[in-house]
């Protein structure tokens, strides 16, 4: 029968060339499946940080504060975690972490996991003056954290007990001559105090005795409480009780006299010229943090700065508002420490 006739070999060579076809057609085949699939990979990794960022925040965000409650950077932490609760539509909590200058909240959060959900409000000290004055600080200021946004400027002010037998900054000078050894026990939250209040030294020619405190909060409870004679503090921290009557402010460092106590002369006028220090509070994401959701949390923090309601708030404690030029923030804190540095040498300040 025909069926059993063997193959000629041109029909063989035919199904041979066919059976290649087939296998070259397959072969294109996974090659085209392979291009697609890794730039739909791509397209996927690139879109997967823009779709984070729209839903960010899905949980909640803890802010860290590395103060006791009733400073500023507490106040300004409990302000900002409001309002970016109310835009954002998720809940923001500040989680208070005091000790060591600081240095052990801005720590935590350099270490966080660079997520956004977990934020620093840190001061200036803990950014420029801690690097100065701490031996072996766990973390690097520059190198650790992705700046967001300066959220405010304050002067200090030297602050005494209202019952202290002295009415300006000239007074407490003279008085200080009258202490024990010439110095007086200041209390001080923070490196960057010290600091400041060692430019006073400098300028004025009195002597501290520097106290350390957890926060600003428990420096005004040693004033109240007679435990210490001054504190160079933040102005939200000292408002209330100076207002009071509890505590009088002799003199803020910055050069223009603060909104909150129009009173009260700068260290300027109270007859030494030139002088002008502002003290400064930021908000900081751990080093990597997704760029789009460090470009939400900018935006959304320039509008909260710019809200009549928040500069009022602000400027009721003594605060200037501040903005979200993160680049001109990693550029400050750089200058900052610069700046501390040749402070703490003149005063013969060794890092501890």
């Amino acid at each position: 029968m025909d069926n059993d006739r063997p193959r000629s070999s041109s029909k063989f060579a035919g199904d041979i060339r066919m059976l290649h076809g087939l296998s070259s057609a397959r072969r294109r085949l996974r090659a085209i499946y392979r291009v697609v699939a890794a730039a739909a990979l791509t397209a996927l990794a690139l879109h997967a940080p823009q779709a984070a960022a729209q839903a960010y925040p899905d949980k909640p965000v803890k802010i860290v504060v590395g103060f006791a409650p009733g400073g500023t950077n507490d106040i300004l932490a409990r302000l900002i975690a409001q309002k970016l609760q109310e835009k954002l539509k998720q809940s923001f909590i500040v989680e208070n972490k005091p000790g060591a200058n600081s240095s052990i909240g801005n720590d935590s959060v350099a270490k966080a996991s660079p997520d956004g959900y977990t934020l620093l409000v840190s001061s200036s000290g803990g950014l420029t003056t801690n690097p100065v004055l701490m031996k072996n600080l766990p973390y690097d200021p520059v190198k650790d954290f992705e700046p967001i946004a300066m959220l405010g400027s304050f002067p200090l002010v030297v602050t005494v007990n209202a019952t202290l037998p002295v009415k300006n900054l000239a007074e407490l000078v003279q008085f200080s001559k009258t202490s024990k050894d010439g110095r007086l026990d200041h209390g001080t939250p923070s490196t960057s105090f010290v600091l400041v209040a060692e430019t006073l030294a400098a300028a004025a020619g009195v002597k501290f005795n520097h106290i350390l405190y957890k926060g600003s909060g428990p420096v005004v409870t040693g004033l109240l409480g007679g435990e210490i004679q001054v504190g160079v503090l933040d102005s939200p921290a000292v408002v209330a009780q100076v207002r009071g009557g509890k505590l009088k402010a002799l003199a803020v460092t910055t050069g223009k006299r603060s909104a909150a106590l129009p009173d009260v002369p700068t260290v300027a006028e109270s007859g030494y010229a030139g002088y002008d220090i502002p003290i400064w509070t930021a908000l900081m994401a751990p080093k990597g943090t997704p760029e789009p959701v460090l470009v939400k949390l900018r935006a959304t923090v320039a509008e909260i700065l710019k809200e009549k309601e928040t500069v009022e708030k602000m400027r009721g404690f003594g605060l200037d508002p501040g903005d979200a030029d993160s680049a001109a923030l990693g550029r400050r804190i750089a200058s900052d420490i610069t700046r501390w540095t040749a402070v703490a040498k003149a005063a013969n300040i060794k890092p501890e």
